[in-house]
């Protein structure tokens, strides 16, 4: 228990017991029966006739009425309705309840004679009990039925108490109805029909697929079959909220992929190598927002007294808003602090102040309008024709601070509308579509949040001067702005430069890619849809884009379309800051930095350079700082290289943070699994969309991902000449990532007859790095007139990106990887497991099974370990030993769940001890190494080693015992013998005993001096009562006058223990029996009320024509139907549909992605991607 709930816990409280107050169902009432009642309080226990015990624990668990046994009732009068304001599972923690109302209520309500007055009281008084004693638990949900279903989900599964119920659903499971949960953490399912109980628990680390199916015997889609990393199956049919229930599955399970990665990828890149205590929390962005932020508000909030505590929405609602809030800010590219506020249909209008006529304005363009904090944006609902359908006409994102007035536009109440003008004179008109007090609400919130802008407002100005947009409509130039802010590496003060490219040139030549024409084009683009910040995206715009940014304009449209803009502007003075807070210092991933520097675009001058090397390592180093859990990948030197030549060193680390946390996820992680992700998500499209090279592929055993891995890790540009690398990058940065598959499946189209005569991997890579050199070359004659001839491969090739390949969407790539994220994440832990087993220095006589189930237990513990800060270990702290500890013993889990603060002091006690002798002087936790080495000395030891062990754990000079030391290792000794003995207090009171007068006769022998008299000592040990507990207390008092009359060394505790029955019986096989190196089986199945009910018929005497006789399934398991055969796929592209390309997969695909990533692993696991000699970069 922690210091801070404890401050403000009522002393002798059970855990868990009290709960919200809620009117009682009255409908099972005639079954409960008072154990005790005091005025208005009844204690009440479940009790039936036996011959309807199994009868109403059914309907329970069919109406999903479970109820613990025990339970604590309020009743204002005895006609009134019964107000539940506590429950147990046992009669000692609802006695200890009833107790703590006997000190603490009673006596208060004495002085009431009004009865509403004490129901107010009660009401108030428990409220505030469960506020403090269980915050961040579903105890204090708002929603009375989540509280009662989380309550029966603790009471069925051994789960900590602090584990949190998503949601729960009917559905059956083996034929067997029952009741479907899903938590944080855990997946269970709970049937109790006719005295047939089965139970399964699976944990969300360790579902390695989840598939919507048809069952056998329905005609509807209402079947999910979840496949764990064992190969075992586990089928759920008639759930009639199939699409619901995959869906939460699918996404809580992804968040536990992620943080099971996190966890067994090894070290910590960026956490610092001199000083691990000394490294400082970071902030930073991660991919997917983890349920357990929510967790972390929670234990925050409980360090507020209980008046400032309230109820909490339920866990469900709030992965919904997460989920809501996440896609809203993906969709449009906004940092992922915003939360969506409002939104409202509309027309839109732009009127701009141009006179120009070149460009139409458009007008009553319906849409959607969306309301956050810091932003409004409208998308249109008209889409792009093909190829580009899945794109809106009309798209605008506009930060509040850039609004420069609001106006009211009132014509009626159906046609009401605001007229925003921005900060460059740009006015949009939105006319919303609804009942006035609809947008009388949205108006208030956005009136709210554009008076939070003032700082903003004073910051903007500084902000958008050097952009080279705002520069193209100076009405009188200014040479000393227009160039964005660098940091300087000498003395890191703020000095005005630009990107590389200024400087040491662009690659291409002006004239060819018409930089002049182009800027034209968008200084026009400007004048009529804003500029920066404040930009309508048209049509036009991707036209842009997709014909190649010129030079000065590139990295401020990177920034524009990644959104990497409002994080620099939001976050003004981070990057600065981090150089200079992170100055001199090291790490993993700095050194892993160094090394990459000078083969970042080597052929590029300013790499030649030391300024270009400076630039480069800054950004990198700052963020390895900034995400240390990410630290350093390789490929990162080379796209961060690429981005400095147009963009300052800030604009580069912001498009970075963009570009690893939501562009490419997981692409330059320590497992790189974003990147692994993808390739098989490659894969499977070629094989749709092209299956006659597919299959060549395969019957000549061309690896596609030698080459292809590559291609996604540098995003091209370490494959293609770097003028036509920064295209991809203009593509990418607008469209998104569907572009790299689309552009890959382009390469292998147009290359496809030369690759179907490959026959192997040397042929095919001689064939793509041909094709890239001549990605310049004209397409058609030279001779022949007209555009033909201006035309590159690399047009056709974008051509055929956009055209043939323009089936690969957003979605499909979302969904896609939803498919199959959490088997190429169980493929990644496994072969990470199998190389962390593989180089052990010591398998301390362990089996690899054994120590696979080590590992498990091991990363398990570090996996539910509540970590502090951003910063994650991969050694066991003591918090997390204790997990560990859970895992491989009896008593650990136990122990957590008795109410017993002694017991948990013992425990906690005894760890310490263990935990300091696992770990080694060296290391700042327990390494893996070191719990196999640890488990082995006690697992394999014999008696003697293991009183041995026990002599070392409590003497601080391993050499002798004094008084204290022996008194210490007594009452540990005495509580596993209690805990080992069903509680048998006496046996180790006895057992006490036998250490300390043993210890006392013994010491005096060894060292020659007078026996102490043990007889007064024995008859005052004989004459303590009480708890064990209290016995610890006055034991402490009694041997006070000895503490210098005992200095015991080994062989004299060896004999002690020797002279002991139940001494010698601990050490010799108990306390080895008590860790077990087992997984626990999934299902359980129990028939023992079956046999009850029996019993009663049988008894009772009662006559019936069928009596139930129940009988367990021969297998725990549902042997899964097999998968329907894949769809057969036309060689045309647009002839394949998205869902078959996301939904289908063969057994095939699935069994061999495990292989396909062991392959990638040996082959790219140290993946060297500097620039190769042969790729022709010019540089005119």
């Amino acid at each position: 228990m922690d210091t801070a709930k404890s401050a403000h816990e009522p002393s002798g409280l059970p855990p868990n017991t009290f709960t919200i107050p809620a009117p009682v169902d009255v409908g099972l009432t005639p079954f409960w029966t008072t154990l005790k009642q005091r005025g208005c309080f009844l204690m009440q226990k479940s009790q039936s006739a036996g011959v309807l015990k199994s009868l109403l624990t059914t309907i329970a668990n069919v109406l999903d009425t479970k109820q613990p046994p025990y339970r604590i009732l309020f009743q204002r009068d005895p006609s009134t309705v019964s107000l539940l304001i506590a429950v147990a599972e046992t009669d000692a923690f609802i006695e200890k309840a009833w107790q703590w109302l006997q000190q603490n209520i009673f006596p208060e309500m004495d002085s009431m004679d009004s009865g509403y007055a004490k129901e107010e009281f009660v009401k108030t008084k428990i409220q505030m009990i469960v506020t403090a004693t269980d915050a961040g638990t579903d105890e204090l949900s708002t929603d009375e039925s989540v509280r009662s279903a989380s309550r029966s989900f603790r009471q069925l599964f051994d789960v900590p108490s602090s584990e949190r119920l998503v949601s729960y659903y009917s559905c059956a499971f083996n034929s067997r109805q029952g009741w479907f949960y899903i938590s944080e953490n855990y997946i269970g399912f709970h049937s109790f029909l006719l005295g047939v109980e089965t139970k399964l628990l699976l944990e969300l680390k360790d579902v390695q697929d989840i598939q919507k199916e048809k069952s056998k015997r329905s005609v509807f889609p209402d079947t999910i079959r979840i496949t764990t990393k064992d190969s075992k199956e586990y089928i759920f049919s008639t759930m009639f909220k199939r699409d619901e229930v995959y869906d939460l599955l699918v996404h809580l399970a992804g968040q536990a992929m992620l943080r099971l990665l996190k966890h067994s990828s090894g070290d910590t890149p960026g956490a610092a190598i001199y000083s691990a205590s000394e490294a400082e929390s970071s902030a930073f962005g991660p991919f997917v927002s983890s349920p357990h932020a929510a967790t972390d508000h929670n234990t925050a909030a409980s360090t507020a007294p209980p008046s400032e505590r309230h109820l909490i929405k339920p866990l469900k609602q709030d992965l919904a808003t997460q989920k809501r809030n996440h896609d809203f800010c993906h969709r449009f590219r906004l940092p992922m602090t915003e939360q969506l506020s409002d939104s409202l249909e509309i027309a839109y209008t732009l009127k701009s102040r141009s006179n120009s006529s070149n460009t139409p304005t458009p007008e009553d363009i319906h849409g959607r309008v969306y309301l956050s904090e810091n932003f409004l944006v409208y998308e249109s609902q008209q889409r792009l024709p093909k190829p580009q359908q899945h794109q809106p006409i009309l798209w605008l994102t506009l930060p509040l601070y850039t609004v420069r007035r609001v106006e009211r536009i009132n014509a009626g109440s159906y046609n009401a509308g605001l007229s925003i003008t921005t900060c460059h004179q740009i006015e949009h008109i939105f006319r919303f579509q609804g009942l006035k007090p609809t947008m009388e609400a949205f108006c208030q919130r956005l009136r709210s949040y554009l008076r939070l802008q003032t700082l903003a407002y004073k910051h903007l100005k500084v902000y958008l001067e050097p952009f080279i947009s705002e520069k193209m409509f100076d009405a009188i130039p200014d040479q000393s702005v227009g160039r964005l802010i660098d940091v300087d590496d000498s003395s890191s003060n703020l000095i005005q430069v630009g990107g590389l490219g200024q400087r040491f040139g662009y690659p291409g030549n002006p004239k060819q890619t018409k930089d002049r024409s182009k800027m034209r084009l968008w200084n026009q683009y400007f004048t009529e849809n804003g500029r920066n910040l404040a930009m309508l995206h048209t049509p036009t715009f991707g036209k842009l884009v997709r014909v190649g940014l010129p030079n000065e304009l590139r990295g401020e449209i990177w920034e524009m379309c990644s959104g990497s803009a409002y994080l620099r502007f939001s976050s003004s003075g981070v990057y600065d800051d981090l150089i200079k807070m992170y100055s001199g210092q090291s790490s993993l991933a700095t050194e892993e930095i160094e090394k990459d520097l000078t083969r970042s675009l080597p052929e590029y001058p300013g790499y030649q350079t030391g300024e270009g090397i400076d630039r480069l390592r800054r950004v990198l180093t700052a963020y390895s700082w900034r995400n240390p859990e990410l630290g350093y990948c390789q490929a990162m030197n080379i796209v961060t290289s690429a981005m400095l030549i147009y963009a300052t060193e800030e604009q580069a680390f912001w498009l970075l943070n963009v570009l690893v946390d939501e562009l490419c996820p997981g692409y330059y992680s320590t497992s790189m699994y974003g990147a692994l992700l993808d390739q098989i998500i490659f894969e499977q499209l070629v094989e749709k969309t092209m299956p006659i090279l597919w299959d060549h592929f395969k019957s000549t055993d061309v690896q596609l991902s030698v080459a292809c891995l590559p291609w996604f890790l540098s995003l091209y540009v370490n494959s293609m000449p770097l003028l036509f690398a920064f295209r991809v990058l203009d593509c990418l940065f607008m469209e998104g990532p569907r572009i790299l598959f689309q552009i890959g499946l382009a390469i292998l189209k147009m290359n496809g007859d030369a690759l179907l005569k490959s026959k192997d991997d040397g042929a095919f890579l001689d064939i793509l790095k041909h094709f890239f050199t001549t990605l310049g070359d004209p397409i058609g004659s030279s001779k022949q007139p007209g555009q033909a001839s201006r035309l590159t491969k690399f047009n056709e090739l974008m051509l055929i990106a956009y055209r043939e390949f323009s089936l690969v969407t957003d979605d499909m790539i979302k969904e896609m990887r939803r498919t199959n994220q959490l088997k190429v994440a169980a493929s990644i832990e496994s072969y990470t497991k199998r190389s962390a087993i593989r180089h052990l220095d010591d398998m301390a006589g362990f089996t690899k099974d054994e120590v696979a189930i080590i590992y498990d237990k091991f990363f398990g513990a570090l996996y539910y370990a509540k970590t502090q800060g951003d910063r994650q270990d991969h050694q066991l702290d003591f918090h997390s030993f204790l997990l560990f500890l859970e895992g491989v013993t009896t008593w650990g889990k136990t122990v957590r769940a008795q109410y017993s603060p002694k017991s948990k002091i013992q425990l906690h006690d005894f760890a310490n001890r263990l935990y300091l002798h696992f770990k080694l002087p060296q290391h700042l936790g327990i390494s893996f190494q070191d719990a196999v080495t640890g488990l082995s000395e006690i697992l394999h030891g014999d008696l003697m080693s293991i009183i041995e062990l026990f002599f070392k754990l409590y003497s601080n000079d391993g050499n002798k015992l004094n008084m204290q030391e022996l008194t210490d290792l007594a009452k540990d000794v005495s509580w596993f013998v209690v805990q080992l003995h069903q509680d048998d207090a006496a046996l180790g009171w006895d057992a006490i005993r036998a250490l300390v007068l043993g210890g006392l006769e013994q010491s005096a022998v060894e060292h020659g001096d007078d026996p102490p008299d043990t007889e007064s000592l024995v008859t005052k040990m004989v004459g303590v009562q009480g708890s064990l507990a209290q016995r610890f207390s006055a034991l402490d008092q009694i041997l006070q006058q000895y503490s210098a009359a005992c200095s015991l060394s080994l062989p004299s505790f060896r004999m002690v223990v020797l002279t002991n029955e139940t001494l010698e019986m601990l050490f010799d096989h108990e306390f080895q029996d008590s860790f077990h190196l087992e997984n626990s089986n999934s299902v359980e199945r129990q028939k023992s009320l079956g046999r009850e009910l029996f019993e009663n018929l049988f008894r009772e005497g009662k006559n019936l024509a069928q009596a139930p006789s129940p009988r367990m399934t021969s297998s725990s398991t549902t042997t899964a139907s097999p998968l329907s055969k894949a769809l057969p796929v036309q060689s045309t592209p647009n002839s394949t549909s998205i869902g078959q390309i996301a939904q289908t997969a063969t057994v095939e695909d699935n069994d061999n992605i495990e292989s396909e990533v062991d392959q990638l692993f040996k082959q790219l696991g140290h993946l060297d991607v500097e620039g190769s000699t042969d790729n022709p970069f010019t540089f005119d």
